[in-house]
């Protein structure tokens, strides 16, 4: 640990571009290319191409609502932990990133934006958002590890269940609130 006394902004930079270029160089080495680079890039792609097949086109853009906040919020959670150093990735796509970008901008996204579709009811919604919560903690990620594509630091599986419950949660909490206000407004009209 560096103590702050004598470190001034041409340290950080220094130290940023140091961690870019170790970065850079391990993915050129190690990660492009590789397997697991490309199970990413089809974990990146080819749910695109379902979603668009069984989205419901008549909710579109409040199902798709649903995935824009979606990525909003897990990258900026994703930047938090990796920040913290909680957790490091052993692979990405896309080397400048420093999230797990198919996971903030298309697994879980698509996920949710599915959760929400086929679960409109709170009751059904809750279950299924438990047992995708339950999958997401201890296979998913545990699966990520086990393929060095996810490296825990400190941080336990156990601490991301109660995360991706509330965070569903308030996803469709806070769409139905906006749909109910633009309701509202079209009665007005």
């Amino acid at each position: 640990m560096v103590h702050s006394a004598n470190i001034d902004l041409q340290d950080v930079y220094e130290a940023q571009k140091y961690v870019f270029e170790t970065n850079y160089a391990y993915w050129i080495e190690h990660v492009l290319f590789s397997f697991n680079w490309w199970l990413l890039l089809v974990i990146a792609i080819v749910p695109w191409f379902i979603w668009w097949r069984y989205v419901d086109k008549e909710r579109i853009i409040e199902i798709s609502l649903i995935g824009l906040l979606s990525m909003v919020i897990v990258t900026c959670l994703d930047i938090i932990g990796t920040s913290f150093a909680f957790w490091t990735y052993g692979f990405k796509v896309v080397q400048m990133l420093t999230t797990m970008s198919t996971v903030d901008m298309t697994l879980l996204p698509i996920l949710n934006m599915f959760l929400y579709q086929l679960f409109p009811k709170w009751k059904t919604y809750m279950i299924a958002s438990i047992v995708l919560a339950l999958i997401g903690t201890f296979i998913v990620e545990p699966l990520f590890a086990w393929g060095d594509i996810y490296i825990l630091h400190e941080w336990k599986y156990i601490y991301s269940f109660p995360i991706y419950i509330t965070f569903t949660t308030f996803l469709k909490w806070f769409v139905q609130k906006i749909k109910a206000y633009e309701e509202k407004m079209k009665k007005k009209i």
